[in-house]
């Protein structure tokens, strides 16, 4: 696909000698870094749990506690999994694909243990949930399909099994901090759906909570007073890291399909109530010098896929697909880019990088590839090495899988940010120049450009983002619609 109207050629050389600057800085600030002290942690995002995959498993996960699924789940095939699978693939129009097995979720957490042996602390960007829970829910215990949009059938083992896959990292990650973001499948509803003060959300507080070590009392129970509100929680992230708060937004009630579980589209109780707060908090650490970090699902932004899949009629008749229904949340973040050093999200089960807001007064955020498969990538997870004192993420690794199914898997290391795309660390500044470079490459055909494209779908190649490339870095650093238009537009 071919985008006709891209750049401006002054625009280019501008850029060029933006991309020139980010070299020498980093040169320069390659060596500060190198005395800054870091330590690691664990990036993970969209792990995406199916506890369907063996379906005659179900009734016996269903009538045992938690405690007994990791036996239940890890154990040996059923006589008829494959042709029950096949059975619940096709009756749910699943992609060729699939999500987490058990095993590839096991091999993920326990290899992350032991490539990050010094991390302190364990994010997750949402999506805990196989997608489709209902329709596979019922496929595999033989149920009736759902005709009158009514999960309830599927409701407690929905919030069980997200129980579950929290417990299941915090257990992998025991006695360090692990905070959780819920994701737009993370429902016992519909994906896309939930109420405010939802059931689930009781049933999963506890568990979601239970993560939070080194956290004051008061703190913990002010996380899950507004966890069990609308799934959103702050914290002093603990120590090491210093004067950093850590703000989770439960992202679900701001996606632009966003509907209550009774299908009311004019809800918007969660995404103000969550937007009030957010920035409130960051009003709250600007005054007290405090730096920020803010952890959740859905980036702000455009779909890229949906949008540049529209080709010229994009500069026409068309208008750029968002994943949130307005721009708050990314006008949070920029109207506090002095406070707020990154921001984490998935969503897209690629892996990505996004300034949000202008030049100079923006914020750096990077989208974590998955653990699942079900796009057809290569599951993966990141290992960051973080600045306590700056609360910089000063580089980050990223691990692939050899295979989907965490059997016999072995996780290869395929790129580290640092030496890939030459910056001293992941910060705006640094975005900066390494996306300027991405605008003056205007074919992709750079070694940077090339990496990029290499690693944005893992176990791939760049034949997903090369033919519209330009299309593309508008994308990241142009998370309005508006600006992102007038980037690929030259409007």
């Amino acid at each position: 696909m071919n985008i006709s109207c891209g750049l401006r050629v002054g625009v280019a050389g501008f850029v060029v000698c933006v991309g020139f600057a980010g070299l020498v800085g980093a040169r320069a600030g390659a060596q500060a870094a190198k005395a800054e002290p870091t330590v690691e942690s664990v990036m993970l995002s969209d792990l995406h749990l199916d506890p369907f995959h063996d379906p005659a498993k179900v009734p016996l996960l269903i009538k045992a506690d938690l405690a007994a699924w990791p036996g239940i789940l890890g154990g040996p095939d059923s006589a008829t999994q494959a042709a029950d699978f096949a059975a619940v693939q096709k009756a749910c129009k699943a992609k060729d694909t699939f999500d987490s097995p058990y095993k590839l979720l096991a091999s993920a957490l326990e290899t992350a243990k032991a490539k990050a042996p010094g991390a302190r602390f364990v994010t997750v960007s949402g999506d805990l949930l196989v997608h489709d829970f209902d329709c596979r829910y019922r496929a595999a215990l033989k149920l009736p399909k759902n005709t009158n949009d009514d999960e309830s059938v599927s409701a407690d083992f929905a919030a069980e099994t997200t129980a579950f896959v929290m417990g299941q990292v915090e257990a992998a990650f025991k006695g360090m901090p692990v905070y959780l973001a819920l994701g737009n499948n993370d429902s016992r509803c519909n994906h896309n759906r939930l109420d405010v003060g939802d059931d689930y959300l009781k049933r999963t507080a506890q568990t979601a909570t239970a993560g939070l070590v080194g956290v004051s009392e008061a703190e913990r129970k002010a996380a899950l007073a507004t966890y069990l509100s609308s799934g959103y929680y702050g914290v002093t992230m603990a120590a090491p890291m210093k004067r950093t708060r850590l703000l989770v937004v439960d992202d679900i009630y701001m996606i632009s399909k966003f509907s209550s579980c009774e299908g009311d589209k004019a809800d918007h109780k969660g995404a103000d109530e969550q937007i009030a707060w957010l920035t409130k908090e960051l009003d709250a650490a600007k005054k007290q010098g405090e730096r920020v970090w803010v952890l959740g699902h859905l980036p702000p932004g455009e779909n890229a896929f949906s949008t540049l899949a529209q080709g010229p009629a994009l500069c026409t008749t068309g208008s750029p697909v968002m994943f949130l229904s307005t721009d708050e949340l990314g006008n949070a973040l920029a109207s506090h880019a002095d406070v707020v050093k990154l921001g984490l999200f998935g969503h897209t089960h690629m892996d990505e990088m996004h300034l949000v807001g202008d030049k100079g007064a923006d914020v750096p955020l990077k989208v974590v590839a998955s653990v699942t498969p079900v796009d057809g990538n290569a599951p993966s997870f990141a290992v960051g090495k973080v600045s306590p004192a700056s609360a910089t993420l000063v580089d980050y690794t990223v691990y692939s899988a050899s295979n989907f199914t965490g059997e016999g898997t072995t996780w290869s290391r395929e790129y580290k940010f640092g030496e890939t795309y030459h910056e001293a660390n992941f910060t705006a500044s640094s975005l900066e120049a390494l996306i300027g470079r991405f605008h003056a490459d205007k074919d992709g055909s750079g070694a940077e450009s090339k990496a990029y494209m290499k690693y944005y779908f893992k176990g791939g190649d760049n034949s997903e983002l090369a033919p519209f490339w330009q299309g593309y870095v508008c994308t990241m650093d142009h998370t309005t619609a508006a600006g992102f238009k007038g980037c690929v537009c030259g409007k």
